[in-house]
């Protein structure tokens, strides 16, 4: 008698020991995860769960941070060093005062638009870049020839006019008008000329806060007397000029008068102030900043640059390679960002990418290049690691070398519409803000070009300090993301991973018999299986581990239903390590996949 003989279903199993983090496009490739929380991909090829990060500070209102030779926050209106607080103490909270920008040059810590500084290395020394001056109302303030010390001329001893004195006196002066540029002569058996010439302006305490070579500007300046030469003399004062000589209560400039006058009407202002910039870096020993919108009642489109190593003087033009800098730009639309790149100051708008090369204000040229900038509000966003900038656009996390290429796909299209972001130890750390309003901090590995999400960390600002990656959040928590400072968050981390629909897109009707998944837990740590069929949004729990604190590694097998297309996820508290994820997979008839469960 002849029995019927039953073919065995022939199966196959596909091994996956490579994970290559988060993907939500439509198809993704082996070891990719649609959905995950608190996974990172430090240890790769596995995929774990992060480490509980270091709880460094909590602050009552947060505005800044940065990584100089410590660590430095804004805390409200306070600047703290090293977790300590600073002299800066009274930083202004009016919105019109906010974002604040915290500058490291050299020693100096910079917060801006407040525009003060505070000297790391010498911390009694502090103060405002800014010299504001005016003088009360009907205070006098006199106007007169000098010398380059500021020894003023006797005008008892000195004729203005257009013809040579006659029978001049030893040490007698005469200024000649018979040019337009005025010139003066000394008489000493013949008239030679005075190249010491310069204007005295006095007033109390218009010196002070001062000091040589700064570039002061003055305003308010006028005359009410008859003569319209001395008129358009002083009027001409009100600009920018280099200071000469100072004291308390002078300073002299460049210039020449036919009288010494003294004005009592109006209020004389002589200031030394930086523009109000919407970004700034530090590059070269300089400040640059940038500038779209009002600056003192003018609508400007600027690029600045401060005089070099000094951060109080921005409008100092003498002609030399110390001198400040300011150009104009043509291109339309606010800045939205700036860094430095390959030593040089870069200043995005969300079209185009502005770049000044050059050693010195004589030299500088601007470069213009039309590419995807960065997007309106995401600034801080934009980091530089490695030699290439990353940041987020209008398309998405663009790396930028020599023009911008983008590297989120796997995250899929946004909008994203702020965020905050870092790199430290080949990782880019993005905080954003997600369509639908929610906030997530993604981790790219800049070298495999892998994608992990952590939580839903609202960052402020990133900083990286001795191999430590710092994250300032919203609401005030100063965490170090590897967990080497500060003490351990509290309780065990909670984390999760999703695969994407898997079913019959496998070759010749294959389907899934069974899953395994080869991982690691710590002591406590527990893990659960989870299985969505179809997509119908209900997962199923299929299994759950616990860690003993033995070593090895713990296996997880997951039986699904016939179905023609499943995820599964896993999730869990405490250290998970995932090694290794294998699927099972037989041959499913011709006719697809019946009724059957």
């Amino acid at each position: 008698m002849e029995y019927p003989m039953l073919n065995p279903t022939a199966s196959r199993q596909v091994w996956t020991e490579e994970f290559s983090g988060l993907d939500r496009r439509p198809r993704t490739g082996n070891g990719s995860f649609s959905a995950m929380g608190n996974m990172t991909g430090e240890n790769w090829p596995l995929l774990c769960s992060r480490k509980k990060r270091g709880v460094v500070a909590e602050l009552e209102r947060p505005l800044g941070l940065l990584a100089a030779e410590k660590l430095a926050w804004i805390d409200g209106p306070a600047l703290y060093y090293d977790g300590k607080p600073t002299p800066i103490s009274n930083l202004s909270l009016e919105e019109d005062m906010l974002p604040k920008q915290l500058i490291s040059m050299g020693a100096y810590l910079l917060v801006f638009p407040d525009g003060v500084y505070w000297n790391t290395a010498n911390p009694e020394e502090y103060g405002s870049v800014n010299r504001l001056y005016e003088t009360a109302a009907g205070q006098a303030v006199r106007f007169s020839l000098c010398g380059q010390d500021g020894a003023e001329y006797e005008r008892e001893d000195m004729t203005v006019g257009d013809e040579l004195p006659r029978e001049p006196q030893a040490g007698a002066y005469w200024l000649d008008t018979r040019e337009g540029d005025r010139t003066l002569y000394r008489w000493n058996g013949e008239w030679t000329s005075v190249t010491d010439v310069y204007i005295r302006v006095s007033a109390p305490g218009i010196g002070a806060g001062l000091k040589l070579r700064d570039g002061v500007t003055l305003s308010g300046v006028c005359y009410t007397g008859e003569n319209e030469t001395v008129k358009k003399q002083l009027e001409a004062l009100n600009e920018t000029h280099i200071i000469q000589a100072l004291g308390e209560n002078f300073i002299v400039i460049p210039g020449t008068l036919d009288e010494n006058v003294v004005q009592t009407e109006g209020a004389v202002r002589a200031d030394r102030k930086a523009p109000r910039m919407d970004y700034i870096v530090e590059c070269n020993n300089r400040l640059w900043g940038c500038r779209h919108g009002d600056q003192d009642g003018a609508t400007v489109n600027q690029i600045y640059a401060c005089a070099l190593g000094d951060f109080t003087n921005w409008r100092k033009y003498s002609g030399t390679s110390q001198d400040s800098y300011l150009v104009h730009v043509g291109s339309d639309g606010p800045f939205t960002g700036a860094a430095v790149h390959r030593g040089n100051p870069c200043f995005f708008k969300e079209n185009c990418l502005h770049r000044v090369y050059g050693d010195y204000p004589a030299n500088f040229q601007l470069q213009t290049t039309q590419c995807d900038g960065v997007l309106l509000g995401c600034a801080a966003t934009l980091t530089v690691y490695n030699g290439l900038m990353y940041y987020l656009g209008a398309h998405g996390v663009q790396r930028f070398e020599s023009l911008p290429e983008c590297v989120s796909q796997a995250l899929g299209q946004g909008p994203w519409t702020g965020g905050a972001a870092g790199a430290i130890n080949g990782l880019y750390y993005l905080s954003v803000r997600e369509a639908g309003g929610g906030w997530s901090l993604y981790v790219l590995d800049t070298q495999r070009m892998l994608w992990h999400r952590q939580d839903d960390a609202r960052a402020l600002a990133f900083a990286a300090l001795n191999g430590e990656m710092y994250m300032l959040c919203q609401n005030g928590m100063l965490y170090a993301l590897n967990g080497e400072a500060g003490e351990p968050e509290s309780g065990e981390i909670t984390w999760y991973a999703e695969t994407p629909p898997m079913g019959y897109a496998y070759p010749e009707k294959q389907y899934m018999q069974r899953f395994l998944f080869r991982m690691k837990l710590g002591r406590g740590a527990v893990c659960r299986a989870l299985v969505q069929y179809d997509g119908d949004g209900l997962w199923l729990p299929r299994g759950t581990l616990q860690g003993t604190g033995r070593t090895g590694l713990y296996l997880l097998p997951i039986v699904p239903r016939r179905c023609e297309s499943m995820r599964v996820r896993l999730e869990g508290e405490g250290n998970m390590e995932l090694y290794g994820m294998a699927r099972v997979l037989s041959a499913g008839s011709d006719g697809g996949i019946g009724a059957g469960t």
